[in-house]
């Protein structure tokens, strides 16, 4: 990771200049450190972002105005763009992220304002928390369901806030104590060790029928088999990390199991990952420290190993 100077960024048409107050460094952002995918000296990472509007030449927006960007751009022309799936975008513009930056540049259809009472730092929590609260929607568990998380980084953590807020009971399992302590602040009926314990029979013993929801969060092969043996019979399992190997399926066919995988939030679970933010601050408390731009590569290194925090803000106006 480099740091340097760079010209401001002017915005085209239909974009708007967002001065970062903060941006938090993403599990994706670290598999692109570890793999080097996408480098290049012009790449700018970065995409959970709080921003204050500094220039909007359609003058829609305030100078000023407090927003978080859907980070997904699309070119707008489309087959996926023009059915509102920017995401999957036949061309995307250039560009990753931006975040990791003083200033960056969005369409302005992507920015979503956020709310009177959320301070800068817990609003940049949006994007990965809207993955999280998508994740579940998407699972459509019933109130009082069993549901499972393994791997209790921030997607996991925020994936049980969502869970908690659903009326589920959550068991989740991460071999960090911290992590284990924090699932359980966030609501979670109980959080173990699964490289101790074992995740079906520990599972089992909450309930007979095992977990109707199960979340893969960690990234890791095993963790995704675990999840598939742990899931219950005609239970859906879902795959919010990024687990880079091959895993068996008899399971998920014997049981019945349904799986899904998704890329990122929508704007509607951002808004949603806001009033929640709002309404129960302490689901924030996921953000476990910040560092100035020249700090970004060492914090990298720390969360490539396994070590450095759950999730780590970057804070470009800190020197």
């Amino acid at each position: 990771m480099v740091v340097r100077e760079v010209p401001v960024p002017m915005p085209g048409p239909d974009e708007v200049r967002l001065r970062v107050q903060y941006c938090g460094i993403c599990g994706s952002d670290v598999s692109l450190y570890k793999t080097g995918a996408l480098a290049g000296p012009d790449v700018v990472l970065g995409h959970e972002v709080s921003a204050t509007v500094d220039l909007d030449p359609a003058g829609r927006l305030r100078p000023g105005s407090r927003v978080t960007p859907f980070p997904a751009r699309g070119c707008g022309t489309c087959v996926f763009c023009r059915d509102g799936h920017w995401r999957f975008c036949l061309d995307p513009p250039a560009g990753v992220g931006g975040g990791f930056a003083e200033f960056t540049v969005y369409p302005a259809r992507n920015l979503i304002p956020v709310p009177a009472g959320l301070d800068d730092r817990r609003a940049a929590a949006a994007e990965p928390l809207g993955v999280a609260l998508r994740g579940v929607e998407l699972a459509a568990p019933s109130p009082d369901d069993l549901a499972y998380v393994s791997g209790l980084g921030s997607i996991g953590l925020f994936t049980v806030a969502g869970l908690v807020q659903a009326g589920c009971r959550v068991v989740g399992a991460d071999p960090n104590p911290d992590r284990r302590a924090a699932a359980e602040a966030l609501g979670a009926e109980a959080a173990f060790d699964n490289a101790v314990h074992d995740p079906v029979a520990t599972t089992l013993s909450f309930d007979p029928r095992g977990p109707r929801v199960a979340f893969e969060c960690a990234g890791v092969p095993e963790s995704l088999q675990d999840v598939f043996e742990v899931c219950g019979p005609l239970g859906v399992v879902g795959i919010l990390g990024i687990p880079m190997a091959p895993v068996l399926l008899l399971r998920m066919t014997i049981k019945e199991q349904r799986a899904f995988s998704i890329s990122g939030p929508s704007p509607d679970s951002m808004r949603r990952a806001l009033d929640l933010l709002r309404e129960r601050p302490e689901v924030g408390d996921v953000v476990t420290g910040t560092v100035p731009l020249e700090g970004l590569g060492t914090a990298m290194e720390s969360l490539a190993e396994g070590r450095g925090g759950i999730k780590v803000l970057v804070d470009p106006g800190a020197g």
